[in-house]
């Protein structure tokens, strides 16, 4: 069992999941702190590793809010995730006991580009990779949102 105070990129590292940390923990792990509310990441999409990916997501009860409410409540359902959904799924945007966590099985910004050779390009730390610098660029240059904008001028910084 794991513990929900647990780090997840430590978990998912400790179970054998590969994937690379993207978002603002990225930015952080390049020299610019700053504040985030969940954790994002690429995984490599094969069969052994999403196995693996799916057995930390059921121990740290991952779960997806459905579209359809209760009609006792009006409250959103909250939905295990199962093997069908994490293989029907590219980009999942999840609860779970150690917060929200954000899986991709591309690179947002690159979807053609190889999700391995992203993976292997990464910065190492503590065992962790995360998206190398250049990468984090294109990404943020692609999703250009204000919170990308000021990322972009913090990472371009000497």
């Amino acid at each position: 069992m794991t513990d929900p105070r647990d780090n997840i990129f430590q978990v998912l590292r400790r179970r054998g999941v590969t994937f690379a940390v993207i978002g603002g923990h990225a930015v952080s792990a390049h020299g610019f702190i700053r504040a985030t509310e969940d954790h994002d990441i690429v995984f490599l999409r094969t069969p052994d590793n999403e196995q693996r990916l799916l057995s930390v997501l059921q121990e740290i009860h991952a779960r997806w809010i459905s579209d359809e409410r209760d009609p006792a409540t009006g409250s959103e359902y909250q939905l295990p995730v199962t093997p069908a959904f994490l293989a029907s799924q590219h980009l999942m945007m999840l609860l779970t006991d150690a917060g929200f966590l954000d899986i991709f099985d591309y690179i947002p910004g690159s979807p053609e580009a190889s999700v391995e050779k992203f993976i292997a390009d990464g910065l190492e730390v503590a065992g962790i990779r995360y998206a190398s610098r250049e990468w984090l660029l294109r990404m943020k240059r692609a999703a250009g949102r204000p919170q990308d904008l000021l990322d972009l001028e913090h990472l371009q910084s000497p």
